[in-house]
């Protein structure tokens, strides 16, 4: 398929229960009219499906989806949960970035509990994967040094936060599948903003804030961009 959720396993194109349920949890998440308890469901239902087979790591690669569509539907707990079935199973399996990815996923649902210190070492368990996995998407990596910054910042340490949100902006500027997305570097530069204000670095932190409502000037109709421009807008007014 070519939609996956973010730094999940591509899924396996064998004609099986198992990944057909697979499949269909991911193809209810994506429709525009989409029902998350629905692929929620589809996606327990296939991680069963896939151990009764016999099929670990499409069972990991469930387990991981339905942790990030929880996210989405505000279950952090239940996120934690699924992440944890996750990476016991992915200890036990070649596929490394399996592996990696149930660590992200766990320290995303860490991170969205509070559990911040928890989070840092999960992430960073997932970098050192990805940093040696040849195979390993860049995009990925990009998200979990992402969570990384984020998890420093919520932990007020606004350097580390600052120091891994401008890793994330230079990887993205060095990645040219990664380099042409205007959301994904708004949503860095305005992150990157509020670590500067943080840090009272207020010229720059302007500088960033501005650069986004360049980038995203005329896009108020996607959904996305409406939000990182308020967001721009108000770090710009807090600053003055």
């Amino acid at each position: 398929m070519k939609k996956i959720l973010p730094f999940l396993a591509p899924i396996c194109l064998f004609a099986n229960s198992c990944d057909e349920l697979v499949q269909e949890s991911v193809r209810e998440f994506y429709k525009s009219d989409r029902n998350l308890a629905r692929a929620i469901n589809l996606a327990e239902q296939a991680t069963d499906v896939c151990l009764k087979e016999g099929n670990t790591e499409q069972a990991i690669t469930s387990l991981i989806n339905g942790a990030s569509m929880c996210m989405v539907n505000k279950e952090p707990q239940k996120t934690l949960e699924l992440s944890q079935k996750a990476l016991e199973l992915a200890a036990n399996v070649s596929d490394k970035l399996l592996l990696a990815r149930s660590y992200h996923s766990l320290g995303a649902a860490q991170k969205a509990l509070g559990r911040y210190d928890e989070a840092l070492a999960n992430f960073q368990e997932a970098l050192k994967i990805y940093d040696n996995a040849p195979n390993a998407p860049m995009n990925d990596e990009l998200i979990c040094i992402k969570g990384i910054a984020s998890a420093y910042y919520l932990k007020n340490d606004f350097d580390k936060a600052h120091e891994n949100h401008l890793l994330a902006l230079n990887l993205l500027d060095i990645t040219p599948k990664l380099s042409g997305n205007e959301l994904m570097r708004s949503e860095l530069l305005v992150e990157l903003a509020n670590d500067l204000a943080k840090l009272n670095q207020k010229d720059e932190a302007t500088q960033n804030y501005k650069k986004v409502l360049e980038i995203l000037n005329g896009k108020e109709q996607n959904p996305r961009a409406r939000d990182l421009l308020e967001r721009a807008n108000k770090g710009l007014k807090e600053l003055n």
